[in-house]
């Protein structure tokens, strides 16, 4: 009676002898790199405290794929960019990355604008507070325990979302 085969036997027996060309294992090599490359963002956001370490497990890399995952890291880092308060902590920890010695001055320029824009929301806040107030005190509605509800979105943050993606391009070119 005849041997049955399994699967993994046939599709060994096929492939024997294959082997990959040099750009399919570059290809492998960079999707690798790839996604170490978001590994150490996820463990560089999780333990900020720690980034230097983190940073230095690099050097066990060969040179070639150091500087590669860098480059890997930095974008990872840079499209993962909140808009929320986080974003300070973020650039916090690009700045540690070798490539912000090129384009320190707009992660500088990220900063700047996001700590603009909370002066300017508590301002436009604090307008908005008081005009709801008014509108419920000539309502009749008034006293100290009168909390008027301000819309979370403002046109300040849509601005500074598109200022963000635009630096975001700058600070990948």
């Amino acid at each position: 009676m005849a041997e049955i085969r399994s699967t993994i036997d046939l599709m060994m027996e096929k492939t024997r002898g294959m082997t990959l060309s040099p750009e399919e294992r570059e290809s492998l090599r960079l999707d690798d790199l790839r996604r170490r490359a978001k590994g150490f963002r996820i463990r560089l956001l999780q333990s900020p405290s720690a980034a230097d370490e983190t940073l230095s497990s690099l050097d066990e890399h060969p040179p070639d794929d150091r500087d590669v995952l860098e480059d890997f890291i930095w974008e990872e880092m840079v499209e993962s960019l909140p808009l929320d308060h986080q974003i300070l902590q973020h650039l916090d920890l690009m700045e540690k990355l070798p490539q912000a010695g090129v384009r320190g001055g707009i992660l500088e320029e990220i900063r700047s604008r996001y700590k603009t824009l909370l002066k300017d929301q508590a301002a436009e806040r604090h307008k908005i507070f008081a005009r709801e107030k008014k509108k419920l005190a000539d309502s009749g509605i008034s006293g100290s325990a009168v909390v008027p509800k301000i819309p979370k979105k403002s046109e300040l943050n849509l601005d500074f979302s598109s200022n963000l993606e635009s630096l975001k391009r700058n600070l990948l070119a």
